[in-house]
């Protein structure tokens, strides 16, 4: 088969956006909009991917891959640069076909640029465009190479991407008689312009209606999945149950038969299999299997749960490790902390990680015993078996087997309401 070779062109005026961030880096389910462009050009059997900057291309480079291929052409560039680095990069394969796809077709399909692809091929048409289920263009074709180098690009234009618009390619070619035909895609929706932020979210909508179905499609329960947001990068093992409300974002992995949400957020971390994970927040961490977390947790970055692990409601776990078959029920805070296997952490337990000027470690053994309202103040160690009692704050450390115990002990003084003058009579 002939060299396919993308045009991926980053160059309209922003129109409705109102934005200072170029219209094609702005979000779609957690990557920017112009990933979804490169993407299908990619999956569709693209050989070469060449990008057309045109204004804010150093802000559009950082999220262009590695092996794709910049030239870059705006007002103050040289329009014959220009055409001699496009002549470079086609020079190889003159015999080949090109696709020029707008970076504000996000929902392209890469199935439906590689049924085009061969549909041109098979009619030997000079330009193919695609077109939308009613037959009207769109900014999107097909144009073999040589042609492209020599009919459409003249070095007197003072603008090459108004070039390369369909418009221009259709009147300078039909009117030379050669073979121009349209390619109807299989849905309108997937040829959805963006060009402001009433068309980027329902773009999304389609996106990610798409990322969905291929969850589903493979084993995942949504239950009111139109109140969930999932990122395209995500991955969701089979018999996981999603509920309502639920986001799960960015580089994420949910293990198996877990139940995710209702109400939750999950940000590039990973969950392992048979998790349950209710009305809470997890950030750049993980859990292991068959752990409980919520309601109403926070665990913050850098944090590691084990196995068999119970965070309660309203604990907060950050940049700390919780072993095998550990508790926090509830009411917790455990930051920059270790914590062993077989530990119960009393409700109201504090790991006091912060002096004012820097935030230090503290460990506890396993099978260790921390009581209701303790403070553990870092850096202190909690050896294996230790028990502290309640209400004691903890500064120095607590060796094996041994009970510690650092409150004052309780005293009366009887009749003191009366005598303040507070018993309300």
């Amino acid at each position: 088969m002939q060299e396919l070779v993308a045009f991926i062109i980053t160059s309209a005026k922003e129109t409705g956006m109102n934005s200072s961030l170029p219209k094609y880096l702005h979000k779609i389910c957690g990557q920017a909009m112009l990933s979804y462009t490169i993407e299908a050009s990619l999956k569709a059997g693209s050989d070469k991917l060449v990008v057309l900057l045109g204004r804010d291309s150093e802000l559009i480079k950082a999220v262009l891959p590695e092996e794709s291929i910049q030239i870059q052409s705006n007002e103050e560039s040289d329009n014959s640069i220009f055409i001699r680095n496009l002549q470079d990069v086609l020079a190889k394969n003159k015999k080949g076909t090109v696709l020029i796809l707008p970076g504000e077709y996000p929902a392209i399909c890469a199935g439906t640029i590689k049924s085009a692809f061969e549909y041109h091929l098979e009619k030997n048409n000079h330009v193919t465009v695609i077109t939308n289920t009613e037959g009207s263009l769109t900014d999107i074709c097909l144009i073999n190479t040589e042609l492209l180098l020599t009919e459409v690009f003249d070095f007197k234009e003072e603008n090459h991407f108004e070039s390369l618009s369909i418009k221009n390619i259709i009147k300078k070619l039909y009117a030379k008689g050669l073979k121009v035909s349209g390619y109807k895609a299989s849905s309108s929706e997937e040829l959805l312009k963006v060009d402001d932020r009433n068309q980027l979210s329902e773009a999304e909508r389609i996106i990610l209606n798409r990322i969905i179905k291929k969850h589903m499609d493979n084993g995942v329960t949504f239950h009111l999945p139109e109140t969930c947001m999932i990122h395209n990068k995500v991955v969701i093992g089979k018999d996981t149950i999603i509920h309502p409300g639920t986001q799960l974002e960015g580089n994420t992995v949910i293990g198996e038969n877990c139940h995710i949400g209702p109400y939750s957020r999950i940000e590039n971390s990973v969950v392992k299999d048979g998790v349950n994970f209710m009305n809470s927040v997890m950030i750049e961490s993980q859990i292991g299997s068959n752990t409980k977390v919520g309601p109403f947790a926070y665990i913050r970055p850098g944090s590691s749960i084990g196995e068999n692990v119970k965070i309660g409601d309203f604990v907060e776990i950050k940049n700390s490790n919780i072993g095998n078959n550990s508790k926090v029920p509830h009411l917790s805070y455990i930051g920059d902390a270790d914590i062993g296997k077989y530990v119960n952490i009393g409700c109201g337990a504090v790991v006091v990680n912060y002096d004012g000027k820097k935030k230090t470690r503290s460990m506890v053994g396993d099978n260790a015993f921390v009581g209701c309202n303790v403070n553990l103040v870092s850096p202190v160690v909690i050896n294996d078996y230790a028990y502290i009692a309640a209400g004691s704050t903890i500064t120095d450390e607590v060796p094996e087997y041994s009970l510690a115990i650092a409150r004052n002990r309780q005293t009366i003084i009887a009749d003191w309401v009366k005598r303040k003058g507070l018993d309300k009579k």
